[in-house]
């Protein structure tokens, strides 16, 4: 982020800073999170494929009813 920030100098001038979010946890609220994590990264690639899946499944279903309200079928 940036902001104005007065100089030694006395003139203003804008800065670069880092902004970052803070929280503190317990170590049990730390474990889990950890382990979610742990079990996201393990799982990516059979999560993306079950929601890929479930996206096909849904327009395949919604171009049946289609078909079926226009009379195709």
């Amino acid at each position: 982020m940036t902001r104005e920030v007065e100089g030694s100098d006395g003139k203003m001038q804008t800065v670069t800073e880092w902004q970052y979010d803070e929280k503190e946890m317990t170590v049990k609220e730390y474990e889990n999170m950890a382990l979610m994590k742990s079990v996201v990264e393990e799982n990516t690639s059979g999560i993306v494929e079950s929601v890929t899946q479930f996206q096909k499944d849904a327009v395949i279903d919604e171009y049946t009813q289609q078909l079926i309200e226009e009379g195709l079928i």
